[in-house]
């Protein structure tokens, strides 16, 4: 750090550190109107910046009751003190009168002492959230007290030199989140690219159409769902069943006896159809070879003649839009979950073309696919790479190292 910047305490720097209401509106809207008021709580704090797709609005009276507790204003600092956004912080671009809730702390700072942007990408840095948790952090960071907000230290340079920080700051992060939307953008070009030759082959594909249960079994999974454990035989859930592959990126795992108990109704085997007939309707997957497993709850399997056809084939088959839109038809409603009747599958349609005409689809999209989760990797790469550099340039803005060059 620099001889002439100091190191303070918040509470030395800030006019008022001071969370929202501590009680909850009886009504809340969602949409402005006569005598309503935007209501701010953790859902709408995001990384330097306020999430507004999603504003609620509340009651004069309600409002006017907690806003003498802190009155927000525009630049005003927003921390997030607890609930799954805690640590996030932003600068308020409300201009009106708003209510917080207590999730929500409103720092005014010294403007003779503190410029408020500083103190925001501050509070960004992993010095600056440190100095508030302490020695929580990640998943660990689930709740920060005003005390301790207050009690932080922070580095504080001459105003000027707060300034050219921030500005210089505020073009390179300008920059970097036009990065990482252009990445966002190819990414999801390239998994359209996917889905849309998916559909030209199912839409156009030629064959005698049957129904599943001529050509395959058909066979419900457990009716409920095993412990897990750190080791041993796998388990298979819905989240494991990505568009017609089986992604083990977050293996879960079952005890031996409950391998066993889960897998007396149906043990899966390699070249089976798994799909979930509840929760994330239209995802299925072929069990690969190798992968000894047992299915949750929720999943159906099918076990087909492989004679007749080819596993994965009617795996993409069945991910493409078109089959898609048949399951839209034979979904069934319900209060909080939809569903398929695993009892009507076998008498759902699929499209047989000869089986070298199966294999020869199967090839050539299963290439398309590497080709596209290459690019997925470069895109989540870069993205990593652009979140590694924000750090490093908040770590050089308050240690006194950084130079226009740096950004």
């Amino acid at each position: 750090m620099k001889e002439d910047w100091q190191t303070r305490r918040l509470a030395e720097v800030c006019r008022t550190i001071q969370d929202g209401a501590h009680e909850s509106p009886k009504r809340q809207f969602d949409a402005p109107g006569e005598g309503r008021f935007p209501y701010i709580t953790s859902k709408n704090i995001r990384t330097n910046n306020l999430d507004l797709n999603d504003l609620s609005y509340v009651e004069r009276d309600f409002h006017d009751r907690i806003y003498p507790r802190c009155q927000p204003g525009v630049g005003d600092v927003f921390l997030t003190k607890d609930g799954a956004n805690t640590g996030n912080v932003a600068l308020n671009t409300i201009d009106e009168p708003i209510s917080l809730l207590s999730s929500v702390c409103l720092i005014k700072t010294n403007p003779a002492v503190l410029e408020p942007a500083f103190l925001c990408y501050y509070l960004q840095s992993p010095d600056g959230l440190n100095s508030i948790t302490g020695q929580m952090t990640g998943a660990a960071i689930k709740r920060i007290i005003l005390r301790d907000i207050k009690l932080a230290t922070i580095p504080v340079p001459p105003l000027s030199e707060q300034r050219r920080i921030v500005a210089i700051l505020d073009e390179a992060f300008e920059a970097i989140a036009a990065a990482k939307a252009n990445a966002a953008r190819n990414l999801q070009d390239a998994r359209a690219l996917f889905e849309a030759n998916l559909g030209t082959v199912f839409s156009q594909l030629e064959g005698d159409v049957v129904p599943i249960g001529k050509v395959g079994q058909v066979f419900d999974g457990p009716h409920a769902t095993p412990k897990t454990v750190d080791s041993g035989p796998v388990f298979l859930g819905i989240g494991a069943l990505q568009d017609g592959e089986v992604s083990l990126g977050a293996t879960r795992h079952v005890t031996p006896e409950d391998f066993q108990r889960w897998t007396l109704r149906v043990k899966p085997q390699p070249g089976d159809f798994v799909f979930s007939y509840e929760t994330r309707l239209g995802q299925a997957a072929v069990i690969p070879d190798g992968l000894e497993c047992c299915l949750g709850r929720r999943m159906g399997l099918v076990r087909f003649n492989p004679t007749l056809v080819d596993a994965h084939f009617f795996a993409y088959q069945y991910v493409a839009p078109p089959y898609r839109e048949f399951l839209g038809t034979k979904t069934l409603r319900g209060a909080t979950v939809d569903r398929i009747s695993v009892k009507d599958f076998p008498s759902f349609p699929v499209t047989v073309p000869p089986l070298d005409e199966q294999q020869r689809i199967v090839g050539r999209l299963k290439l398309l696919r590497v080709q596209v989760e290459s690019l997925a990797s470069l895109y989540q790469q870069k993205v990593a790479a652009l979140e590694a550099l924000k750090k490093s340039l908040l770590h050089q803005a308050f240690t006194g190292q950084l130079t226009s060059q740096a950004a």
